[in-house]
Formats: C-alpha cells, structure tokens, sequence
C-alpha cells in the first residue's frame, strides 16, 4: 500500500535570495546576470525559492512495506563466529507470516539474501560504507516484495563493496570478503557478500546488483551462476542507484535451475521504474522458465532452435543451437591465455551435445574500457541528481549522504571519490562528454545485435583472470588500479548495451603464481539477444549438466 511519510526534508533550507546570492549562483554557470536584470531577477529567484521551500516542507511519499504480512525478526549483526568470511552485513528473518500462502509460492522454502544496497524496510543498509550510518531503509524494493510474495524467506543483507564501485572484495568499510576457496583472494565484487553466501551454501540464491560486472564477477571467481539480465527486466526500485543508464539486479545461485526460478519471481514491469523499456514484460507475461527447461528431456533438444520461417521449412523444423565465440572476447592484453583456452575448451563441448559453434568479430568490443570509465564517471548520482527520471527516489538516503564534506568523502572507498572527482572535471571541461559516449554505445548495441543476427548466443570469458590475491590495505589507489586493469573488459560491455549476459563456472585453474594444489574456478559468459534468457539458460543447463566443471 501506499501513503504519505511523516519525515519531512530538514537541516537543507537555503539562505533567502539577495542580489549576491543571485550573482554567485549565475558565476557557477560562468557567467553573470546583467545589471539591468538583476533586481527582477532576484525576485524570481526568491520566488522559485519559495516554491523549493514549500516542496522540502511537504510529507514525503513513500510505498509503504506490509509489515504485518512480512514482519522484520531476528534483526542482528553477526559476530566473526558466524562470519567468518565477512560475507554478512545484516542478518534477519522476513517472511510471510501466514505459513499457508508461504509453502505455496514459487520460492517456498528457499533461502535468499540481498546485496546491501537493496531496501529492506526495518533492517540498516549500510552500502559498504561509512559515509552515511545508521540508514534504515522506509521501504521495501520490489525485488522484496515479489520474493516475499513467491513464499521465499530473506535471511537478511550480504556485504557488499564501499558504494558497489570495485570489482574486488576489499573495499567495505566492515572490512575484506574472503573467497570460499583461499579467504586471502578476492570474492569479486561488489556482489561479494551475496556471492560468498551462496556458495557456502548459508543462502540458496541471492539477489545481486550489477553495474560494471557485479554479479558476473563473483560468480566466476566463486563458480557459482549469476546472471544480468536485460536491461529493465528486473525493476531496480528501491535500490541504490549507482547510475541509471546501467543499473541492473539480479538473481545468483549454485545452479542454473533455481537462477531461473530467481528471474521468472523477479522479472517484469512494476509501473515505478522508468529504466524498463518497451518489450519488457508484465509480470504474468515473464516466461516460465522453469517449465520450459523442464520440458526438454535432453541436451539436444536443450541445445535445438525453431527454424526461422521460409519457404522451404517443413512445420516444427528445428537446427542446432548456434554459438558464436567473440574474438575481441578472449584474445586482449591482460587475458590469461590459460584462461581463454578454458573458455574455448568449454565452449568446443557445446559441438559434443549437438550445437554449432562458430567465431565471430566486433572490433568496438576493445572500446568497452573506454566507455565505460567515460559513461560512469560522467554520471551525477553521487552528487544527489536525478534529472529525468521518474523513479521513486530514496530521498531520505540523499539527505544522510548530502551535502559532500571532506569528512565524507575522505570516507570514500578512493574510486568512488575518483568517480566524483572525474565527473566534476568532465562537466566542466567537456560537457558534451556525456551524450556523446551514449551516441558510441548505441552504435556499439547495434554492432553486437547484427553479429547476433547469426547466432543465438555469444560466449567469451567472464573474466581475464582467475582470483587473485587481495591487495594489502594500504596499498595505494594507483597500485589497486594496476593490479586490477581490464578486469570488467568483458562484462561491463553488456552493463553499457543492456544485452543479458550470464556467467556459469566451466572449469578450475591453478593461480599462476601456485599454489599447485590451489585451483580456483573460471567462469564462461553467454551473452543472448534483448529478453532471450532462455536461450542463456538452455544452454547453460545442458552444458552444466553433461559436464562436471570442476574436473575440467
């Protein structure tokens, strides 16, 4: 249900308009209100400041949770004798409390957890940092909502990275996230926490949020499932914005069955968020995934396509699956080539349960690092501005997090205060950076949706390397950065164009730098057409069904 909330915005009022505050405003622009201007202006001015003042003074307006069908218990921080990873932020108990419409939902009886940059009303989200504390959410994000409705129970919030901006796990202000497999390797990030969770087993899926990579990451290095779905598919209300243009969440999972049964509870349009575009489906319009990968009684028929319509295809004709490995994907400068080859191994089974497996080439896939440092950096969501959307915003996180002081942004993890910085320098020395990169990236989505006219999937590594070791605490931002370039060079492509792209574990290597009796999972990345998870998930299934990842 909805209704107004009682806090009203305080501590944010601006000091009454003069004619020096009217100048010193227009000298942020550059320029100057002319003097035969400035009385009438000033009393403009004045005005739309009334006008500011009478919105701050108004009841916000916020969805209001059910807390009486979803009650909020057992709300604790773990001690380090149930954490020992660092994987918890906030553990709690959010079920529906009438236990027969619970044991009927799609998620009965399943254990999920959420990235802590998702609103859960009742329970603090702490977003990796200390830059703002003590923040409970007000409300409940759809993503929540539908979990609880499908019978699942939500164990609580998993750590996740200082403001989702690292793909590696040592940037929460509650410290590192140890990989299940050596706690001195990155978890990935900024899932971490999630991804931890599910592969110890403590949740049987979890909810992610993914930007650059952050679901994919965790997943490979953990060799668990994690998908980014479509852009828009899954409404990102009442979640964290890290940027609009890229904001996407999403389900993780030991195995691509209940990955599935995740997206098929999770999926659609929720009427709030304006990042679901035409095509995205109303809720009871999202596939049933699960009975469609059921229905498949083998590899083969897992791995067959319909015919496209022509003249000469008899009715209910079928061919192989068609998978087209990306060039650019797996052959550029920090790509282990030990890893490439696990990939193309992995992919080249594909060919023993009855698919075709072709190469192909996107040259503008070598621009990703380019665009997406320029696309994020370009964003203003760190500064509170949300210009042309109309979402529900979390207005009550913006007035912990502003105005920046240099008490908070000293608390910054430092690639989130290098995002910040770079975007001011971007604003005013390039100010048409911003359109022009999204121009590039249209052009790069249109560039992938021909190549994919031909195949039914890419594939291409998740990542370029295994894990590798944690830097130590107070290595600096420019070390961090080195040791870690190119990370995202493979996921962060389909963060920019909204393709879904789904990583599965496809095999284990040891660290280049030994241990030999260390091996640590490598993840294999499906990318499909706009809305076509199924054919991710078809494939996916069929491959981690014929074959045992773990001793390949």
């Amino acid at each position: 249900m909805s209704s107004a909330n009682n806090e009203t915005s305080r501590g944010l009022h601006a000091p009454p308009v003069t004619k020096e505050v009217l100048q010193q405003t227009a000298s942020l622009l550059g320029v100057q209100v002319p003097d035969r201007w400035e009385e009438d202006f000033t009393i403009m001015l004045g005005t739309t400041r009334e006008a500011m003042e009478k919105i701050l003074d108004m009841e916000d307006f916020v969805i209001q949770p059910d807390l009486k069908r979803f009650p909020r218990k057992d709300v604790s921080r773990p001690g380090l004798e149930e954490n020992s990873f660092n994987a918890w932020a906030t553990k709690a108990i959010v079920e529906n409390a009438n236990e027969d419409e619970r044991s009927h939902g799609l998620l009965a009886g399943k254990k999920v957890v959420l990235k802590d940059n998702i609103c859960l009303a009742g329970v603090p989200c702490e977003f990796g940092t200390k830059v703002f504390e003590d923040w409970i959410p007000r409300t409940d994000a759809t993503v929540v909502t539908r979990t609880l409705e499908a019978g699942g129970t939500i164990i609580g919030k998993a750590t996740c990275e200082n403001f989702c901006s690292y793909g590696v796990s040592n940037t929460a202000a509650t410290g590192p996230v140890g990989n299940v497999y050596d706690k001195t390797r990155s978890a990935g990030g900024s899932s971490s926490g999630c991804g931890v969770l599910v592969a110890l087993g403590e949740a049987d899926m979890g909810i992610g949020g993914d930007q650059g990579g952050s679901i994919r990451i965790p997943a490979s290095h953990l060799g668990i499932v994690g998908l980014k779905p479509t852009f828009g598919l899954v409404p990102y209300t009442g979640i964290i914005s890290s940027e609009t243009a890229v904001d996407h969440t999403g389900p993780m999972s030991r195995d691509v069955m209940s990955n599935a049964l995740l997206l098929q509870v999770l999926a659609g349009v929720d009427g709030l968020d304006d990042r679901q575009l035409a095509g995205t489906p109303l809720p009871d319009q999202v596939p049933n995934y699960t009975a469609l990968l059921s229905s498949a009684k083998s590899a083969r028929a897992l791995l067959s396509v319909g015919e496209r319509k022509s003249a000469d295809s008899a009715p209910g004709a079928t061919r192989p699956l068609r998978i087209g490995v990306l060039k650019e994907g797996e052959n550029f400068g920090v790509m282990d080539p030990r890893v490439a080859a696990c990939v193309r191994a992995a992919v080249e089974k594909f060919k023993e349960l009855g698919a075709e497996v072709v190469d192909l080439s996107v040259p503008g896939h070598t621009n990703v690092p380019v665009f997406g440092r320029v696309q994020r950096i370009a964003s203003n969501s760190l500064l509170g501005r949300h210009s042309g959307t109309r979402q529900m915003h979390l207005t009550d996180l913006n007035e912990r997090l502003l105005p920046w002081t240099q008490g908070k942004f000293e608390k910054l993890w430092f690639i989130a205060a290098h995002y910040m910085v770079s975007g001011m320098y971007a604003e005013q020395n390039y100010p048409q950076l911003h359109g022009k990169v999204h121009n590039l990236i249209r052009k790069l989505k249109l560039d992938y949706d021909a190549v994919l006219e031909g195949v039914d999937l890419m594939v291409m590594p998740t990542l370029p390397w295994v894990a590798k070791k944690l830097m130590p605490p107070d290595a600096s931002p420019l070390a961090q950065l080195k040791d870690y370039d190119g990370l995202t060079s493979n996921t962060m492509a389909f963060n920019l164009t909204g393709h879904p792209a789904l990583s599965v574990p496809c095999g284990m290597l040891t660290p280049p730098e030994g241990p030999e009796d260390l091996r640590l999972p490598v993840g294999m990345q499906l990318i499909g057409k706009y809305h076509d998870e199924l054919t991710l998930y078809k494939a996916a299934l069929a491959w981690s069904d014929a074959f045992n990842w773990k001793e390949l």
